[in-house]
C-alpha cells in the first residue's frame, strides 16, 4: 500500500476530533476504506502533482497536517479535476460505510426492500410539494 496515497486520503478525510455531545466520530478515510491500493490508478495523476509540488514524497509524508492541506489546496486550484477524480472514487465508498453512516446518525441497513423511516415533512417542504403538484404534468404522454 502506498504511504503517500494513505497520507493523501487521511488528509482529505481526517478523523473528527471535536464531537457534538452524544454523537459518534467520523473515522479517517483509510480506517474505513482499508486497503487503498484499489484507488492507486485513479490517484496516480494527483500523486504525481503532490510529489512535484511538495518537494517529493518524503517531504509530503514528513509535513504537518496543515502543510499537507495547503499543498492539496494549491493543487486543487491548479488542477481541480485531478483531485475531483480521486474524491469521487473514495467518497462513494467512505459515505456508504456503516461507521460513517452511524456518525451521520443514519442506519446502515439497506434501504430496500423494507425501506427506512423518514422524518415527517415540515410546512415549507409540504408547501413546495403542493406547488409542484398544482403545476401539473409537464411532459407529453
Amino acid at each position: 500500500m502506498s504511504a503517500l496515497l494513505q497520507a493523501v486520503i487521511d488528509t482529505l478525510l481526517p478523523a473528527e476530533i471535536a464531537l457534538p455531545a452524544g454523537s459518534a466520530a467520523l473515522p479517517t478515510g483509510t480506517s474505513v476504506l482499508g486497503d487503498v491500493a484499489r484507488y492507486a490508478e485513479v490517484a496516480a495523476p494527483l500523486l504525481d502533482l503532490i510529489r512535484t509540488s511538495s518537494g517529493g514524497e518524503a517531504a509530503f509524508l514528513a509535513a504537518t497536517a496543515d502543510a499537507r492541506r495547503t499543498t492539496i489546496a494549491a493543487i486543487e486550484a491548479q488542477a481541480p479535476e485531478r483531485l475531483r477524480t480521486l474524491l469521487q472514487a473514495i467518497l462513494a465508498d467512505y459515505c456508504e460505510s456503516s461507521a460513517v453512516l452511524s456518525a451521520f446518525g443514519r442506519s446502515s441497513a439497506p434501504p430496500q426492500p423494507a425501506g427506512q423511516m423518514l422524518a415527517e415533512a415540515d410546512a415549507p417542504t409540504l408547501a413546495a410539494l403542493e406547488n409542484v403538484r398544482a403545476r401539473g404534468k409537464l411532459w407529453r404522454g
